[in-house]
């Protein structure tokens, strides 16, 4: 189908002599790869599915600061672009971190499959990256500003908040799983981090980036967010996130045409039942008989995410004849794994059997457990709406007829490499997920020779031998590990990032020390490095070869300090294959105050994780992030604080218990004088009526004795003359 322009006489309205061309783009890339072998499974598959539905907008006018020009896009995607002119918005909310990954050289990927496999990979939990563009304005009121540098980050970190609460208010965020208020305000130790302007496009104006993100807050995938994040309606008809923003329904949701509407309708009817997304990325739909290596496997991550692009003329206030069209870019996507079935035995001819893995697009989109999806309806106004297959080496996969099979020989097959299908050229407009889709089976003699492959992988752990609150060291570490057939191999560029929160730990920032080690598998992750690196200098038999590293011997380097204690260190250094590097910097704990503790405070609070890029000659950087550290600092008796209130109002209940009882008692008594008319004595009175008192009663003791001595005597007396 061709692209839709739509100018004054268009069906949205354009003015003047503006033109608005909108463009529609679908695809599901599905990456098969062997498991583990068993005795009764000589081989058997899994996938990895890429889900990507792209809408883009371009335009021969700027539009940014238009917020009325009744394009595809909706008012809210357009006043986001003018209100924080942003060059870039990546959403991502994903199960773990994507911390390694095999980079095979047998599958020749094209660049789009290489961006979407960028953009499904990042740190665990949800993670928001904004990209804005330097404005003049800005540039200006930060030059004139005496201390430019930290005014500049408090305005980024001021905007991005902005942006976070804009984007919860229009439905643009999952409104489940990850509360963004923590990040708004710097709750719970979150550090959003401001980078230095950039400007790796060669435009003019520099690039800002702020990213932040949430770990143990939004590492789970829920209904309402995949809702408002993947599809084109919400959870009520007539609602819709960034589905119903990127095409204003253009696709007929109330249909269920399109991707992702199509697949994981958000219908409840009976008649209609759908498969829900989120048991997708919950891994519910594997296969019971997934090998325990599936685990182990590399990039194990499920993610979903949105990607807002804008090209910097939407910004100009006129574009010229020689400057680009301005281009918005939406791209909706998700990325899960899921188990295949088992291969059967069939004939071959003659005697011979083989093992056949017959697949349906619904097994190779949905997985096993896909009741009640029956069909999968591309958009109606997509560009294009495609399925890439990309079989192993050593495998062949025949095509049946009907798929829309693009790339195939004379019998419809297809040897080790990738096979297109057009979802626009099916029969009726659908393709039934029941239907026999595509045969693979295993060749004779599977051959991987010739065929090199590089692992990546980046970590980040904590020692604190003392305890959990104690002092410490953290250890980044970066490897490359390569296994090739080939003679050649080639040095890998690393770009690193790592982040030393300020509000959790007081890092030392002198003790930072690097320790490179190569060979004797030092590029494996499960390399361990000796306790002394004199060790590994001085054993001449072992292949371990280790080297400290100073930060100048580095290609480049870069420390920063921000206001809060937090220091960014950014890093580029070159590894041979088979080879690390190791970096420690030890800290302090820091007594964080009790306002901000979370309500699982003896949890413990996640820091920000490391990030690397790696880059080997002209091959697509790939950039991986470590996991999480959970960070626990010294945590007080939570329950003090009622003690010490309880305490304190007891004092002050005794003492103005003992006023309250004084004064009213005198009031008592000066009312009552006041009603009987008697006069109050005074205190030398009382003290005089007291003294007589006591006389009179000594006076009277007195007597009684010696009254009672009298009588004693007349007795005695009495009983003398009675003897006589």
């Amino acid at each position: 189908m061709d692209s839709t322009t739509c100018t004054s006489d268009g069906p949205w309205g354009a003015t003047g002599t503006d033109q608005y061309f909108y463009f529609h783009d679908e695809s599901a890339t599905i990456k098969l790869y062997p498991a583990a072998s068993t005795s009764s499974r000589p081989w058997s598959m899994n996938a990895r599915v890429y889900l990507e539905s792209s809408s883009t907008l371009k335009s021969t006018t700027p539009l940014a600061g238009v917020e009325q020009t009744h394009t595809p896009f909706s008012d809210s995607v357009l006043k986001l672009i003018s209100r924080y002119s942003l060059r870039r918005l990546l959403i991502r909310v994903g199960d773990v971190a994507s911390t390694s990954i095999t980079n095979n050289n047998d599958i020749h990927d094209d660049v789009e499959q290489l961006l979407r496999e960028e953009r499904a990979r990042g740190p665990s939990g949800t993670s928001v990256l904004a990209s804005f563009i330097e404005t003049e304005n800005e540039v200006e009121n930060h030059n004139n500003s005496s201390n430019n540098k930290r005014q500049s980050k408090d305005d980024y970190r001021y905007k991005y908040a902005s942006l976070l609460r804009y984007l919860l208010d229009n439905n643009l965020f999952p409104p489940c799983g990850a509360p963004l208020d923590s990040v708004r305000v710097r709750k719970h130790g979150h550090s959003t981090i401001v980078q230095p302007p950039k400007n790796e496009t060669k435009t003019k104006n520099n690039v800002v980036e702020v990213e932040s993100f949430l770990a143990a807050d939004a590492g789970t995938f829920c209904n309402p967010g995949i809702h408002a994040l993947l599809l084109s309606k919400g959870a009520k008809t007539g609602e819709g996130g960034w589905g119903a923003a990127a095409n204003n329904g253009a696709c007929h949701p109330e249909e269920n045409w399109g991707l992702f509407d199509s697949l994981f309708s958000s219908s409840s009817s009976s008649s209609s039942p759908s498969v829900v997304l989120s048991d997708l990325l919950l891994r519910s739909s594997l296969d019971s008989i997934l090998p325990s290596s599936w685990q182990s496997k590399p990039n194990k991550r499920h993610s979903i995410w949105i990607d807002l692009d804008v090209s910097d003329s939407c910004y100009h206030s006129q574009i010229g004849p020689e400057e680009d069209e301005c281009m918005i870019r939406v791209t909706r996507g998700a990325s899960y794994q899921i188990g295949l079935p088992s291969p059967t035995l069939q004939h071959a001819g003659g005697n011979e059997q083989r093992r056949v893995l017959n697949l349906s697009l619904g097994d190779l989109i949905l997985g096993n457990k896909r009741e009640g999806s029956k069909a999968w309806y591309p958009c109606p106004l997509s560009d294009s709406s495609k399925v890439s297959l990309y079989t192993p080496i050593g495998f062949t996969n025949k095509v049946a007829a009907g798929t829309g099979l693009i790339n195939d020989d004379t019998n419809g097959n297809t040897h080790g490499g990738k096979s297109e299908f057009n979802a626009l050229a099916w029969e009726n407009g659908y393709f039934d997920f029941g239907a026999p889709c595509t045969q693979l089976y295993q060749n004779e003699q599977g051959s991987n020779d010739g065929i090199s492959s590089s692992k990546f992988g980046i970590s980040r752990t904590v020692q604190r031998p003392l305890g959990l609150s104690s002092i410490g060291t953290i250890v980044s570490v970066f490897r490359y590990d390569q296994t090739a057939s080939q003679h050649h191999s080639a040095s890998v560029k690393v770009e690193s990032f790592d982040v030393l929160p300020g509000a959790l730990i007081k890092p030392k920032i002198h003790t930072l020390r690097m320790v490179l080690y190569e060979g004797g598998g030092a590029g494996k992750d499960r390399f361990i490095p000796p306790l002394n690196t004199n060790e590994c200098s001085s054993n001449q038999s072992s292949s371990l070869r280790c080297s400290e590293v100073m930060l100048s011997d580095l290609q480049n380097h870069n420390l920063l300090l921000n206001s809060d204690g937090t220091w960014l260190i950014e890093r580029t250094v070159m590894l041979t294959p088979d080879s690390s590097l190791w970096m420690m910097v030890d800290f302090d704990e820091a007594y964080f105050p009790f306002q901000k503790f979370p309500a699982d405070a003896n949890r413990g609070i996640d820091a920000f994780p490391s990030r690397a890029t790696f880059s080997i000659e002209a091959a697509t950087p790939i950039t991986l992030y470590s996991s999480s550290l959970l960070l626990l600092p010294p945590v007080p008796d939570m329950s003090m604080p009622f003690n010490v209130i309880s305490l304190s109002c007891t004092l002050w209940a005794f003492v103005l218990g003992s006023l309250l009882n004084i004064l009213v008692k005198r009031a008592t008594e000066s009312v009552k004088t006041d009603f009987t008319g008697e006069k109050e004595k005074r205190p030398i009175d009382k003290l005089k009526e007291k003294f007589k008192d006591k006389i009179g009663r000594l006076r009277s003791v007195f007597r009684k004795e010696t009254e009672a001595n009298a009588a004693t005597n007349t007795n005695e007396t009495a009983e003398m003359d009675a003897n006589k």
